[in-house]
Formats: structure tokens, sequence, C-alpha cells
């Protein structure tokens, strides 16, 4: 999931570090048992951004406000606890069973009283129409990505319509990643339904809530508790998400407007929020990081000495301490994208081009033809002047900040940054998407599942009917086939060893690429009513939001 604003942090303010924040848990959602959960109740949620595609599995729809409204809203069959591993969902999945020889196969037995908003049962059908739609065999389905379903030979009803058998033609590790969210047949049988059935809208649902009102004006999602829930019975009475420009949630939550929202690593935000009375600040590490993407496919970038140049010109411990170091974190430049520190397999594979090395980096952008006739002046070459274009979100002070830290640094190897802020709700769709930028700095949203959850933003172009290069959702429009040999290899692999190998291959040859940027593992940070209970930061977690709502007052 893509986070246009969930980022960086300012230097505007100094923490007494007496009451310096803690560090991050696995997990920070003030965990309570439901039956001391009040029965009733409004939880108004503050979101940065008002998604016209509600299809998160749609080109458009991978947002992170999409997967936190849906996930109230419609199937998740597996389960993540906060240690990354995957456990059957009882509200959707009873049981599963999984074979490899001849061939992988994963059998999941549904719960017979799970149920769309229409009345129709959830079925086997609704697994292999989706299955189909995602499997990349037809272009008109503007599918975000094919990871899994690519592989699945077959899906077809087992000893009833409950029960769904999946049949792998190549093996596939990460399989609990598949269906999440499920979406109904009726939405995934053809490409129009497809593309445009929860454009602007949520028509079916089943989970603990159902859609109240979709207001496009006022940009806000209601819920309210689903009366035919099979499971628990959700304990709020409902669930209001609110669309709020970055630099207004602060005020909203100040102001009673809204009970919870992702809070940005601004450190005078931070002071002003957890210093306000009955406030909680929740804080975890998931697999989520903040990273800066060069567009390979522009004039200037295309050039891997200079995109190593700019890697080498970029001092990311710096960028690390102006974001986590005044809230009390200590900052950890991160050399993996894959994995986490906190997670089995994590390796440094930045080599030569981690490091910050301003000299060096001057040295590759001259022996690519970028001179300058002194130090400190913009290189130019064949008369044209090296200047990139680094589009960052409006409202979001932090993320303009950051940036101007990256112009500074890499003034001073002569490259020209021009800072060009943008909508933040067309940051994705009209710039990054279409490749309308030179750099951007964003957050990776991950859910345990390393590859999976990104693997389309990595994967090499492949040619349209034209001969053309389509990118797909590598939105940086570099790859390489052995990049993608290496992740469809621990895609593959059935042990948690070789998977961690071909991972990390991969992560060495995009560094040698000069393939994105990492910065730093971003801390989950929510700041939340204290009275509310089962919702925050569930770092590599699922939330549970039947379970959400204000613990009981005694």
């Amino acid at each position: 999931m893509l986070t246009p604003t969930a980022a960086m942090a300012g230097c505007q303010a100094e923490v007494d570090h007496r009451q310096a924040a803690p560090e991050p848990a696995t997990a920070a959602i003030n965990a309570v048992d439901r039956a001391l959960v009040a029965d009733g109740g409004t939880l108004t949620w503050g979101i940065n951004e008002f998604p016209t595609q509600w299809n998160p599995h749609h080109q458009a729809g991978n947002l992170a406000a999409v997967h936190t409204v849906l996930e109230a809203l419609l199937p998740i069959p597996f389960r993540v606890d906060e240690r990354g591993e995957a456990h059957p969902n009882p509200d959707y999945v009873i049981d599963v069973s999984v074979t490899t020889e001849p061939e992988q196969v994963v059998t999941l037995t549904l719960n017979p009283e799970a149920a769309w908003s229409t009345g129709d049962p959830i079925t086997w059908r609704d697994y292999a129409a989706m299955a189909e739609a995602l499997s990349g065999s037809n272009p008109e389905y503007q599918a975000l990505g094919t990871v899994g379903y690519d592989r699945i030979a077959e899906v077809r009803k087992g000893k009833n319509k409950y029960q769904v058998v999946i049949v792998f033609e190549q093996p596939f590790s990460e399989y609990p990643a598949l269906f999440s969210p499920l979406l109904p047949e009726e939405y995934t049988a053809d490409p129009e339904s497809f593309n445009t059935g929860y454009l602007e809208q949520i028509p079916v649902t089943a989970g603990p809530f159902d859609v109240a009102e979709l207001d496009l004006v006022a940009q806000t999602i209601t819920l309210e508790r689903n009366a035919d829930w099979w499971g628990d019975p959700a304990r709020l009475e409902a669930i209001i998400f609110r669309t709020l420009a970055p630099d207004a949630l602060d005020a909203a939550f100040l102001d009673g407007s809204i009970d919870l929202y992702a809070l940005s690593l601004d450190s005078g935000s931070y002071e002003r929020i957890r210093s306000a009375p009955g406030t909680e600040i929740r804080a975890a590490l998931g697999a989520d990081y903040r990273h800066i993407t060069l567009n390979g496919q522009t004039p200037i970038l295309k050039d891997v000495d200079v995109r190593h140049a700019i890697f080498l010109g970029i001092n990311r411990e710096v960028l690390a301490t102006a974001a986590l170091g005044t809230l009390g974190w200590e900052p950890r430049v991160l050399n993996n994208r894959f994995l986490m520190p906190e997670q089995p397999g994590y390796a440094d594979n930045s080599g030569e081009w981690g490091k910050y090395d301003p000299d060096r980096a001057a040295q590759l952008l001259e022996e690519a033809g970028w001179t300058a006739a002194q130090p400190g002046e913009v290189r130019t070459r064949d008369g044209k002047p090296l200047t990139l274009r680094f589009i960052v979100p409006q409202g979001y002070a932090p993320a303009w900040e950051e940036a101007e830290l990256v112009q500074s640094m890499l003034a001073e190897i002569g490259v020209d940054i021009k800072i060009t802020s943008v909508p933040g709700n067309q940051l994705f769709s009209k710039y990054v998407q279409p490749g309308n930028y030179d750099l951007v700095a964003f957050v990776n949203s991950g859910r345990g599942f390393p590859v999976f959850d990104s693997l389309h933003q990595w994967l090499d172009a492949v040619d349209d009917a034209d001969g053309k290069p389509q990118w797909r959702t590598n939105v940086g429009r570099i790859g390489s086939p052995e990049v993608d040999q290496a992740l469809y290899g621990a895609l593959e692999a059935l042990d948690r060893g070789t998977a961690i190998e071909q991972l990390n291959k991969a992560d060495r040859l995009l560094w040698e690429l000069g393939h994105t940027l990492p910065l730093y593992q971003r801390p989950q940070i929510y700041a939340v009513r204290d009275t509310l209970a089962n919702v925050g930061a569930p770092g590599l977690g699922t939330l549970d939001y039947a379970d959400i709502g204000y613990v009981v007052q005694e």
C-alpha cells in the first residue's frame, strides 16, 4: 500500500528526552477482551485522502485509506498476528489444508454462515472468479498485480460450495496473502465490473460493518454495525471516516472532531497531541518504510551512474534523524527493501551504494558528462542543467522540509532540485503513476508478506501489443530479468531459508540498479482517545474491527 503523506519530520521542536517517546512495540492497540468493551458508541477516524477507486485490487485502489476502510467491510480470509504469522480467520475460513506433492494444493473450508450484503452466500465461486480476474490472462482487467494468482492452475469446488480447492501450477509460499480482501463474483466476473463496480461506491460488503453513507461532497464514509453479521457483533455502533488535509488532522483531533488518526512524524505535531487530555500515542514497528523513488525513465535518470550519484549524495542518517530523532526514537537507516531489522533474514545489501559519499557522487557525475566550472555550481551537459523535479504533497510541511534537506545535500554535488507541491489526492494518480516526476518520497506499507506486498513495484517492464514497454505499477520504471528471477524464486521457495536468500539477492540487485533509496523504517504512530480499545498501531498484525470500541467505564 502506498501512503503519500505518512512521513518525515521537521526539526522545529526539541523533545525533552526525560519524557522521550518509548521505542515502538510490535503492536500498540490497547488490547482488551471484547467483554470489557462497551456496546455502542461512534468512532470518528481521520484519514488524509478520499479515494475514488475502492477496489483494492485495481491499479488506482492501492492506497492506505482504501485498505483502512475495507478491512471493516470485506472478507479477510487470513489474519496476521503481530509476529507476522498468518492464521485462518474463522469468520470466513474454518479450516485449511495444504499438500505439496505432486503439486501445491491449498484447500479452504469456508464458514457456511458467511454471506454478502446482498444475501448471497460466500462460496468457492467468489474465489474462482477473483483468481481468474487477477491471473493476468485478460489485460482489460486494470489489476494492481497478478502476484500468486498467475501461478494458480485452477480453483474448483470441493466437497460442496463451501470448500475451495486451489491448485497451483507453480509453488507459491505466500498463499495466505491471496484473496485479501475478497470481492464478490459479480464484481470480478468481467473487466467492466472489476474496473468500475467499486468506483466512487462500495456496493457490496461482507464484514462486521455495512456502508450507511458514502458522501463524495463531504468526503466522509459512514459505517454502521452489520445487523446480519454472523460473527461476534461489532462493539461500535458506527465508524465515520472523515477526510481532512494532513495539516488539519491535528486540529480536528484537538477539538474533538476525530478520535483516531495516523499521526505524522512532525515533532511539533507530536508534542501538541501527546500533551492533550485523554490522549494516547500508540506506536509500533511494522513493515512500513520511507524511501525516495527515482524515475528511471526520465532523460537524466535513465543513466544508472546518475542514479547512484543521487544515492551517494543523500545523507540518509540526517533524514532519519530529522524524522525520528526529535521524537525520542533512535534513527536507524534501512538497508533492505523487503525485510525489516526485526524480521529473520534481514541483511544490509547496500554495498558501495548505501553510504553518504559526496566526493564519489561528484566523480560519477563527472564521468557521466555532467560538469561544473567550480564547486557549488549546477552541473550541465550539452548546455542543459542537471535539474530534477522533486514532487511533494501540498499541505504537509514535513514532506516539504524533507525535500529541502535533499535539495541542500544534492546542491553540494551540483544537482539542482526543484521542489513542486501538488494536491495530495493527486500525487499518485496524476504524478507518480504516470511518471510525471523525477524524485518522490512516500511510505510503503506492508502486511508481513514481503514479496507479495511489493512484487509489482519491482518487476521489469513488459511490452504491449505495439511493442511499447509497460511498467505496470513499477513507478520507478527500473527493472531487470535477474531481479524478476530472484523475486519469483523467493515466491516459489516453500522453505523460509531459501526464500530469504532469494529476497536478499533481489535487494542487492536493486541496489546495483539504483532503484529506490530506502531511508528508514517508519513507526506506525496513531493519536487515539485513551478510552478506545483494540485499535491503534497493529505493527505486522491485522485489526479485528468487530472488537474495536470504548472500554467499559466502572
